[in-house]
């Protein structure tokens, strides 16, 4: 009851009933509420007062619940535990109960309010120890998430990002996974830019590098870092702060260059452009540096250790079924095997963008690695054995509908009903590759040349092939004026 318009109902009502007891009853309010806003009011027509509700009016009442006994308890045990482990400290829900339990009707958020405050005033204030790191002693990594339309395709991509602490000069790459493998790429694509490795490297508590329980790092990456000769580290749990010049990295980076353009064809593309705005932020001025990070870099790189002369096989090794249908599975799709592998099983050599297939040491087929989930990947040479007893099956495969459509076009233009005769095309690809055949068709077809085998693989091998020339005569024959002088002598006139 603090709004003049309640005010001046409650006078209106008082002059004309002329009792508090009726005012109070009809407003359905407390009579010392009326009583207490009648006095008001005629204190300030009488000049007593000046206002009837102060501006800075404060309205104190006194607390039933946080007694001064319940304050003193809760002080008492925050100040017990500041001797304790940290993470067997009474926390404010252990608080919370142990005064309910006493006989308290205290709420959750009060104590939770009262600790806040206490630790304002006696908490321990963490203080920071600013580094001076030197040339080439340290560089920074973390994983970072940007929003991109690829392909028509918004999504969440990985963004890797290292930082060389000296010189501040930043390094980036888009992936779709965060495991160990891409881990280790964006290592090599750093040190191999910058011509160089850093002596230590700091890390947050990832999974795929270190267990963040038992602080044991992946045997894997252990054997990658004695590979180029760094000292991993690990920051303690939720303290960012031990690695502050990459974790302000990620969302400078993110914010400067995709702020402006987010839809890429392929990540390729989308990889390009990181790299062109990294290039141009690296040779920025940046706040309280004397040079540039290139410069920096320039100067900082007699102090790098050197790059190992073999390069490191950064994989991870499988073992797979094949199927009845010649197949192979990992992380949930499937990859075509040549059917003239008689195995049951065979060992998948995973790399960051593609697997090879491996069979007693050989590789016997490569594809592309796919991130999707039930999808198939044909390389349709893999099963032209197959093709040459059921040749019927063709048309209808899925391997075949993921061909090019020139080639499948050329098929149903030119073999439809003669299927055994476009396998030697196909087996072409195996000699050479998809995009030479496509080539080679799209050549001939402007050429008006049918697409046979032998007029395809000339092309492919770039052999010489006899074309007959069509018979051409001069759009005008022009014919000479006759002499009737040599008539007549012939004639003997």
């Amino acid at each position: 009851m603090n709004k003049m318009s309640d005010i001046r109902r409650i006078i209106e009502l008082y002059e004309l009933y002329g009792s508090i007891r009726k005012v109070a009853k009809e407003l359905n309010i407390s009579r010392n509420t009326v009583k207490k806003y009648v006095e008001r009011v005629q204190s300030v027509r009488k000049g007593i007062e000046e206002e009837i509700i102060p501006e800075d009016r404060q309205i104190r009442r006194q607390c039933s619940v946080v007694t001064l006994e319940v304050k003193e308890k809760i002080h008492r045990t925050l100040e017990e535990n500041q001797d304790l482990p940290r993470k067997q400290r009474w926390n404010g829900k252990k608080i919370w109960r142990h005064l309910v339990q006493s006989g308290n009707t205290i709420s959750y958020c009060t104590v939770k309010r009262v600790m806040a405050q206490w630790r304002e005033e006696h908490g321990h204030r963490e203080v920071f120890i600013l580094q001076d790191p030197e040339p080439g002693f340290r560089a920074e990594f973390d994983w970072g998430k940007t929003d991109l339309c690829i392909d028509g395709h918004w999504g969440k991509y990985p963004m890797a990002i290292m930082v060389l602490n000296n010189s501040l000069y930043r390094f980036s790459r888009l992936y779709l996974r965060e495991s160990l493998l891409e881990i280790i790429a964006a290592h090599i694509e750093f040190f191999n830019m910058i011509g160089g490795v850093p002596k230590t490297i700091f890390y947050d508590n990832m999974r795929a590098i270190i267990d963040p329980v038992t602080k044991v790092w992946n045997p894997r990456f252990l054997v990658f870092a004695l590979h180029y000769g760094f000292e991993p580290h690990a920051c303690n749990v939720r303290s960012p702060h031990e690695k502050g010049t990459d974790e302000e990295s990620v969302g400078y980076i993110r914010r400067t260059v995709f702020c402006e353009r987010t839809t890429f064809t392929t990540l390729a593309e989308a990889n390009q452009y990181l790299e062109k705005q990294l290039a141009e932020i690296n040779a920025r001025p940046v706040y309280r540096r004397k040079s540039v990070p290139f410069e920096g870099l320039e100067n900082e790189r007699d102090t790098l250790g050197l790059l190992p002369t073999l390069e490191f096989s950064n994989y991870i090794t499988r073992t797979a079924h094949i199927s009845n249908y010649s197949l192979v599975s990992f992380e949930s799709n499937y990859y075509s095997v040549p059917d003239e592998h008689r195995g049951e099983y065979l060992t998948l050599k995973v790399y960051p963008d593609h697997l090879e297939l491996v069979n007693r040491d050989k590789v016997i087929a490569s594809h592309t690695r796919y991130f999707g989930k039930c999808e198939h990947f044909f390389d349709i040479s893999h099963y032209l054995k197959t093709f040459r007893k059921k040749p019927g099956a063709l048309p209808q495969s899925k391997a075949f509908h993921q061909l090019h459509k020139d080639i499948q076009r050329i098929y149903q233009q030119y073999y439809l009903h003669k299927p055994k005769e476009f396998l030697p095309i196909l087996n072409l690809i195996r000699e050479s590759s998809v995009e030479g055949l496509i080539f080679a068709i799209q050549m001939l077809e402007e050429h008006q040349m049918v697409p046979t085998y032998e007029t395809l693989k000339c092309v492919i091998m770039q052999q010489p092939y006899q074309m007959v020339e069509p018979l051409s005569l001069p759009c005008e024959v022009i014919v000479a004026e006759p002499n009737l002088l040599v008539y007549d002598n012939l004639m003997g006139v």
